[in-house]
């Protein structure tokens, strides 16, 4: 019994040492033809389109990748919006600039249906009047609206009376801020929201409202920052007083900080009328800031700002002006072939001017067919 037990051991090693001797062969002759037996398993690392990357992940050029696709949002997706400084009334172009007007060429967004803009916002009284283009037969489409949103009004009787020549005690505010965006919608009237808290708190502070309007830029540079992970604890201008506007700087019920997940689609123009003549400053998702006196954003901007450094000048009327950014957003409509040149004697309904007049009295709306 023992014999054949061996006899049968030996028998089976034999057949599996045969067995896989024959395995190497086959995958030896395959790797010679240039075939294998085994196919490689996919990365797992390969990186996925659908894959989220943080903020701080840089690409072969030290550059965000997500604040390049926040930059570029607002070139490519933001609506055309065309900003200067001009006189406020046509007649004197010895006059100071005391406006600052503001065009935007808009399509019609089907299903939307813009709020009507009221004679105040916001509890102030500043005045934001509209009218209808030049010809009674023109009429807008429900989901066109101004883009100027009012940040802070404040109610220096003095400074009123000696601009619009009012008697003293009427009580009105003056617009002291306001800012225009244009990007991501959402993201824009997140930073409209987070601004205007802001300022309510340092108003209830400090029985004022900051100036100058390097002030404003800063809160809103903040915010823009605060989504790039941008830590200011060690900054001594946040440990006093009413903080940052950064939504990190606020700390929920539980004690946790509001940290932001990702760069703000937006470029902003943040318009101050605290002083003497208005300020025109453009706040941009990396949070850098600059002030112009004449500046475009959002599609087309590179014409735009080509345009306008060879076209603005010094004290130029607000029709003069009118005419001259109708003429730039026409030709942005031609290049990215929103329209023709042969749309010139052709009233285009669905591409509106909208004119927005801002002072220190108030906004004036006007709607325009942009051909």
């Amino acid at each position: 019994g023992v014999d054949n037990g061996g006899r049968m051991m030996r028998r089976l090693l034999l057949r599996s040492s045969l067995f896989y001797s024959g395995i190497a062969g086959v995958q030896s002759g395959g790797q010679a033809q240039g075939h294998s037996a085994i196919q490689p398993q996919p990365n797992s690392r390969d990186p996925s389109p659908f894959e989220y990357v943080p903020v701080t992940a840089l690409d072969d050029y030290g550059q965000s990748t997500q604040l390049k696709h926040a930059m570029e949002s607002a070139i490519r997706h933001g609506t055309p919006v065309l900003a200067c400084l001009c006189c406020n009334d046509d007649d004197d172009e010895k006059g100071d600039e005391t406006a600052i007007l503001v065009c935007s060429l808009q399509r019609p967004r089907l299903g939307v249906i813009a709020p009507k803009h009221k004679m105040s916002r916001g509890g102030c009284t500043t005045t934001i009047t509209t009218s209808t283009g030049n010809s009674t037969a023109f009429t807008h489409h429900p989901s066109i609206e101004g883009l100027v949103q009012q940040l802070a009004t404040r109610d220096d009787v003095d400074v009123w009376s000696e601009t619009n020549h009012d008697p003293a005690g009427t009580g009105i505010h003056a617009l002291h801020t306001a800012i225009v965006s244009t990007g991501i919608r959402s993201d824009a009237l997140f930073l409209l929201g987070q601004l205007q808290q802001h300022l309510s708190q340092y108003w209830f502070r400090y029985d004022s409202l900051p100036s100058p309007t390097t002030q404003m830029v800063k809160m809103a540079r903040d915010v823009l920052l605060d989504f790039l992970g941008y830590d200011r604890r060690e900054e001594m201008s946040s440990l006093c007083g009413v903080g940052s506007a950064a939504p990190s700087y606020a700390e929920d019920e539980d004690g946790d900080s509001k940290r932001a997940g990702r760069p703000l689609g937006v470029c902003s123009f943040i318009l101050g009328f605290d002083t003497s003549l208005p300020t025109l400053t453009s706040v941009k998702a990396n949070g850098s800031s600059e002030k112009y006196v004449a500046q475009a954003m959002g599609i087309g901007s590179p014409l735009a700002n080509d345009r306008l450094s060879k076209r603005w000048r010094r004290r130029m009327p607000r029709a003069e002006a009118h005419k001259m950014m109708g003429s730039i957003l026409r030709e942005i409509a031609i290049e990215k072939g929103w329209a023709s040149e042969d749309d010139d004697h052709l009233e285009r309904k669905d591409l509106t001017l909208v004119s927005e007049t801002v002072t220190v009295s108030g906004i004036e709306l006007d709607y325009n067919s942009l051909f």
